[in-house]
């Protein structure tokens, strides 16, 4: 039977009641959703059996579908026996009677099994279903039309219209959802993301997330307010994803190395047959030449490689639907090609027009839902990769050897995480355009060749603008591609991100640290204390540094994570003293066999060190009984070791009890006669009164330093810090203020004012020039219908060029104008205002910021000024234009469409009004919680060797994890409301669309065929352009945030100024160098007690200072004041004659010299280190170093002063670095030296080198010693002794032992009394 008869045509299209032929509506339509369910049925069913989500109750829902999906089978069945009783009845009928019912009852029994095999596989809303139904309904309304006109056959009428309110009922009930699956996470989680639950028409429109838009808009979002991160998207799961496949990758590039053919050309010697005739026959040696070695080379493991296999699955199911998307862009254009040609036919029937508008706007609606999907798929993988990224790095630092982590600094692999795993995120967005943009190049040309043989106004059937852009693009990516590894088809992005593969590749493949214990093994005894002696360079700190073990380290290292409420980030605003004793009860928390104490009683003075080795680490303490090995540069307590090992270059030197080493009277025995200023005598033990103790407690609780007020302020930091306990208070601070103008305007006055507004004016122009060239073409493609074609030829092309070359120029104007020079000049500005801030920034800022938040302001801040707010300005602008542009061309034409545009536009800014506050609070959540990510993973590269000797790992990792986790819980509802967002943006545009469509179908006897193309080519990209306007209105108002975050920190309260040009003193100054504190007293910050309280001294140029007193007594504190690093609070210092807080801050410290308590050493050359600005000779650094007792080891060095210092120093000893700070300080030759406790890290003999260097080189200076080895000052001028900041004592050591006050029972538990 003939399916299309020659009189269809006019039944169908050429008719004011069309209709379909009856053999089509019993073939074609009814099969067409059968086959659909046929073929997605198999992979269906394996997606369902690969991925069961549990098991679901049979409900009143599952139920009604079942059955009425066996009511569908046996009403097509009836069908089917009703063709057989007649055809029993010798009423012949078509074959098509028997098969399209047995085709449809048999797909009704396979998607009745489909409900069920869903429920018990945990489904609980059917796309394919949905789809299918959908379909069996649009392919029934066409006979549901036709049978209405006329009843032939009354059962099959009845079956029909059973079938079709059957059919109607399971579209319906598809669309909601059954009960959550036992077992389920859903369950168990109390703020479980509603995505798992959504139906499928929720998924696809994003309805889902709708109850977040909604709470943003009327309330503050607050943390507890994200739903919990999808288990697949979680860290627990991705990055163990990621490592499996790198693992898998590396022992691939190891078992295929690559080959390289080689041959070999020799000479023979005498008694060897030659391959050819030799010159010289005696020649006795051998030459070969090697015309094409083969040698084998390990393949290096590819990091793109286990990045494609963890997520490239994931990532097709979005190419296809990108695919699928490009395939329908060109239909609308088909479509708008047929609606021109209506224009043109004064008798098409209406009908075929408004088809063709509803048409159009179902092919945008599909192609919206189409590409909001793509988006999601890729947003999500780059999520994913960007958490497997992070994870990657954080377990292989620390893994990772100190010979590869010493070969790149904190910063480059903090960089690594932030920047390098970003750039990973903003791939996955756009690496579809590879393929598809030359895909739409190749439709888009095939096309335009189809329509160029005719006439010109088909010009506007093509996306000719997104065309355009295709090819740009394109260009783009091939320009990008000469790049090795360059995947992003961004310019931006493109030439980097072979660079940032690179970096992670290589990072990921540095060297784990492999433990060894051997090195060590046998040199102590179980359960014995064992003692060890060394000089600068003599290494036990290295060899305990490779111990297994628990260790306690001499760089302090401490967790804001892991420390009591009131520690700041890394400790820093602890005292040395208290963050040794803190890493020191961590160890002794652990219950472990052995100990490893490398010089924990470095930075307390006698008193607290004489209490720690009674208490923890001596014979009868908390670790008697267990095995301690302790490294230290105190003799005190040698007599109360079992065994000392005495260490020299590296080497045992000597080995044994303290009395056998005496009796030896080898090196060690000369070692105590030289550094003991008496024979040291175990005295009887004295216990420590209650009150003593309580007395010189230091902890936080207790010491003055540290009130109640700076513990609350510190715990709202590490609430601030810890987003998981962020208040709701906090939340509005950062949450709800909207961003004001004030920012806005900064911004245009980092740009400049008059500039911005020339910059806005050009954009206008270019947006005129191209809408007035659309304009001209439309009234050149009316020539056609009156056949002036060949007329005013050369002005019609002149005219059209002129437009065309100044969007250009206007283009290239504006690129030059604003993104070359003005905003380019904006960020440089910004960043130097913040940089300017930070650094001249008192030292009360970086005690109470977390260096996170420092490290997130420069780097994704400063990335988003630099890269991201130009885009941003720069897409808003030319939609902004666009839209303004559509909307008139529209009105103009129809004027009937401003009745239309009133409410659509305010449902526009009804939409984007949800959207730009719900997605700017989410940003900002997003914002705070990715500081902690950097913070924590700065935090364990400076304190890696400690986390591997406790062996906390695993627990760290964890930590990582879940910061990472809950930065990406405020991250994926940011990616989802912009998906929420343009599908109902895009939906606006449809809508527009569909009105544009219907008044040129009404008003077309009006328009010409030209305009109605113009029209509606504009409303048909207006959906997009839309949607990208409030997309970049929401993130250039979350963007500027950036320029609001790094604003407030370049409006940090400064120090004082440096120079201060009226109160400068003589270049001479300080001439003799005396110092005096009048009253003085001075606080850490406002609302804190005083650290040190009226204190009133005179020192007479040239005395040499001892500060002593217990930690926490305010001694640094003192020193600090020196430099006015805190200002006073009462009182005056008065220096030479000049008042200190008078004079420029610069002018002040070039006149004094520090050597710090802890060592600062930068990363670059060791001549750098000593004479940073070169004001030197290399005769006056080398002579520095002699006398600092460095000029051997530097020296031996191959580079000698150009020596690479890494960061912090970390490839020279503490001692060493200490040495370094002195030979700095010999340089400068000030007349004023602070020595803050300088020699606590060295061992006395370098101790005593040190202190001799001083007395000869410093010997007309002040010299203000903090010390805790009191040997080292008995012989100064005078000692000020320093208790709960007020002075104790302050007299000559012989007058203070005479006393017999705090001075002598110090130097009594030194064992110099």
């Amino acid at each position: 039977m003939m399916l299309v008869f020659p009189q269809d045509s006019n039944l169908t299209k050429h008719t004011n009641l069309p209709d379909l032929p009856a053999c089509f509506q019993l073939s074609v339509l009814p099969w067409t959703p059968c086959i659909f369910l046929w073929l997605a049925s198999p992979f269906y069913i394996l997606y369902l059996k690969r991925n069961n989500r549990g098991y679901i109750m049979m409900s009143i829902l599952n139920r009604i579908k079942t059955v009425l999906g066996l009511i569908l089978w046996i009403v097509c069945w009836t069908d089917l026996f009703s063709s057989f009783h007649e055809m029993s009845q010798n009423q012949s009928k078509p074959p098509i009677y028997f098969v399209t019912p047995l085709i449809v009852g048999m797909t009704m029994l396979l998607a009745t099994f489909l409900i069920q095999y869903e429920r018990l596989k945990g489904v609980q809303s059917s796309g394919v279903l949905f789809i299918f139904w959908t379909i069996s309904v649009l392919c029934a309304i066409v006979p549901f039309r036709s049978k209405i006109n006329g009843v032939e056959d009354k059962l099959r009428f009845t079956m029909f219209y059973i079938y079709f309110g059957l059919t109607l009922i399971q579209l319906i009930l598809s669309c909601f959802n059954e009960k959550p699956p036992l077992f389920s996470s859903v369950v168990t989680d109390p703020n479980a993301c509603p995505e798992i639950t959504a139906g499928f028409l929720s998924k696809m429109t994003f309805w889902w997330f709708t109850s977040m838009a909604i709470k943003g808009y009327k309330s503050p979002l607050e943390n507890k307010d994200l739903w919990s991160l999808n288990k697949q998207d979680s860290s627990e799961l991705v990055v163990p994803n990621l490592l499996n496949e790198w693992e898998v990758e590396k022992s691939k590039a190891q078992s295929e190395p690559s080959v390289k053919e080689q041959a070999a050309f020799r000479k023979a010697g005498p008694g060897a047959e030659p391959n050819h005739m030799s010159v010289n026959p005696e020649e006795e040696e051998e030459e070969e030449e090697v015309l094409l070695s083969k040698r084998k080379e390990v393949r290096q493991p590819s990091f793109l490689r286990a990045l494609l296999r963890a997520f490239g699955p994931y990532f097709l199911i979005g190419s296809a639907f990108k695919l699928l998307q490009d395939l329908i862009t060109f239909v609308n254009p088909q479509l708008l090609r047929l609606l021109i040609d209506f224009t043109k036919q004064t008798n098409a029937p209406l009908w075929w027009g408004y088809s063709l508008a509803f048409l159009m706007f179902g092919t945008s609606l599909l192609q919206t839902l189409i590409l909001h999907q793509h988006f999601q798929y890729c947003f999500v993988t780059g999520m994913r990769l960007r958490s497997g990224i992070i994870g990657a790095i954080y377990r292989k630092a620390l893994a990772i050897t100190n010979e590869a982590k010493r070969s790149s600094t904190v910063g480059e692999v903090v960089n690594l995480m932030s920047v390098d795993a970003q750039r990973f995120m903003d791939l996955t967005t756009f690496l579809n355009m590879l393929w598809s943009a030359p895909l739409q190049i190749i439709l888009a040309l095939f096309f335009l060749w189809q329509v160029q043989r005719h006439t010109f106004q088909y010009i506007y059937t093509l996306p000719l603008p997104s065309v355009v852009q295709t090819i740009i693009i394109f260009i783009q990516n091939v320009a990008a591609a000469d790049h090795p590894g360059a995947l992003l088809p961004l310019a931006g992005t493109a030439p980097h991100i072979s660079i940032h593969l690179h970096a992670s590749s290589t990072f990921c493949c540095s060297n784990d640290n492999h433990i060894h214990t051997e090195c060590v093994a046998g040199f102590v005894l179980k359960r014995d204390v064992t003692r060890d002696l060394f000089t600068v360079q003599h290494g036990f700190s290295y060899l305990i540094a490779y111990k297994s073990v628990y260790v306690q380290c001499h760089v302090m290292w401490l967790s804001a994570c892991h420390v009591i409420n009131g520690v700041c980030v890394q400790g820093i605003n602890l005292s040395g003293g208290q963050r040794q004793r803190v890493s020191l009860a961590r160890a002794l928390y652990s219950e472990v066999d052995v100990y490893l104490l490398d010089d924990p009683l470095s930075a307390v003075d006698a008193h607290v060190a004489k209490h720690i080795f009674d208490n923890v680490i001596g014979p009868e303490g908390a670790l008697k009984g267990k095995t301690r090995i302790l490294v230290t540069h105190g003799i005190s307590f040698l007599p109360q070791v079992d065994n000392i090992l005495v260490m020299v270059d590296g080497r045992v030197s000597e080995m044994g009890s303290y009395q056998d080493l005496l009796k030896q009277n080898g090196a060690f025995a000369e070692f105590l006669r030289n550094y003991s200023l008496e024979d040291i005598i175990e005295e009887e033990e004295e216990e420590f009164p209650e009150d003593a103790l309580s007395n010189h407690t230091d902890m936080v609780d207790n010491e003055p330093v540290v009130n109640e007020a700076r513990r609350q302020f510190m715990r709202m930091l590490s609430t601030c810090f810890d987003s998981s306990r962020v208040s709701s208070q906090d939340v509005c601070v950062l949450c709800v203020l909207q961003v004001k103008f004030k920012v806005y305007w900064e911004y245009a006055k980092a740009v400049g004012p008059f500039l911005s507004l020339f910059i806005c004016f050009l954009y206008g122009c270019q947006s005129a020039a191209s809408i007035g060239a659309n304009f001209w073409l439309s009234e050149w493609t009316n020539d056609a219908q009156h056949n002036r074609t060949q007329e005013q030829v050369s002005m019609r092309v002149g005219v059209y060029a002129a437009l065309g070359i100044s969007q250009g120029a206007l283009i290239l104007a504006n690129c030059l104008l604003c993104r070359a020079y003005s905003m380019l000049k904006a960020a440089h500005e910004t960043h130097l205002h913040m940089l300017h801030a930070i650094l001249r920034a008192p030292q009360a800022f970086f005690e109470a910021t977390p260096s996170g938040r420092v490290l997130n302001r420069f780097s994704k801040d400063v990335d988003t000024i630099d890269s991201v707010i130009p885009d941003n300005i720069d897409i808003w602008m030319r939609t902004f234009w666009y839209t303004v542009n559509v909307l008139i061309v529209c009105s103009a034409l129809t004027p009937m469409f401003l009745i239309v545009i009133v409410p659509l536009m305010l449902f526009y800014w009804w939409v984007q009004r949800f959207y730009v506050a719900t997605s700017r609070q989410l940003k900002r959540l997003e914002s705070v919680s990715r500081s902690p990510i950097y913070s924590h993973f700065s935090e364990t590269i400076t304190g890696t060797s400690v986390i591997r000797a406790y062996g906390r790992n695993a627990a760290f990792v964890l930590m990582s994890d879940m910061k990472v986790d809950e930065n990406q819980k405020s991250y994926y509802p940011g990616i989802v409301s912009n998906r929420w967002l343009g599908v109902r943006i895009e939906f606006i545009g449809n809508c527009i669309v569909l009105f544009a469509a219907l008044l040129a179908v009404i008003g077309k006897d009006k328009l010409s065929p030209g305009l109605v193309g113009l029209s509606v080519s504009y409303a048909l990209q207006v959906t997009m352009s839309l949607n990208w306007m409030v997309r970049m209105t929401s993130d250039l108002e979350s963007n500027i945030v950036a320029v609001e975050r790094v604003k407030e920190y370049s409006e940090t309260q400064t120090e004082a100024p440096w120079i201060v040009t009226d109160k400068q003193p003589p270049p001479d100054w300080p001439p003799k160098g005396n110092v005096e504190f009048v009253d003085y007293s001075v606080r850490y910050r406002e609302g804190l007690d005083l650290v040190l309280r009226n204190i009133s001294l005179k020192v007479e140029g040239g005395e040499k200072i001892g500060i002593v007193g217990r930690t926490g007594a305010g001694k640094s504190s003192m020193t600090l004041c020196l430099f006015r690093l805190l200002e006073a609070a009462d009182g005056e210092i008065v220096i030479d004659e000049v008042k200190i807080s008078e004079i420029g801050l610069h002018d002040l410290r070039s006149k004094l010299t520090i050597i710090p308590q802890e060592p600062v050493l930068f990363s670059g050359t060791l001549r750098m280190n000593l004479d940073p600005f070169e004001k030197y000779s290399d005769e006056e650094v080398w002579k520095a170093l002699e006398l600092s007792h460095l000029k051997r080891f530097v020296s031996n060095q191959t580079s000698k002063l150009d020596l690479e210092c890494s960061e912090g120093g970390e490839n020279l000893s503490v001692g060493q670095r200490q040495l370094v700070c002195l030979a700095r300080a010999l340089l400068r030759k000030t007349r004023i030296l602070v020595l803050d406790e300088a020699t606590a890290a060295v061992d006395l003999e370098t101790d005593d080198l040190i202190q001799s260097t001083i007395r000869t080189q410093f010997e007309d200076c002040t010299v203000f010693t903090i010390a805790h080895r009191l040997n080292t000052i008995m012989d100064y001028t005078r000692v000020l002794v320093l208790d709960k900041g007020q002075i104790a004592e302050f007299d000559t050591p012989t007058n203070l032992m005479a006393q017999k006050g705090i001075f002598y029972g110090m130097a009594k538990d030194a064992g110099l009394a």
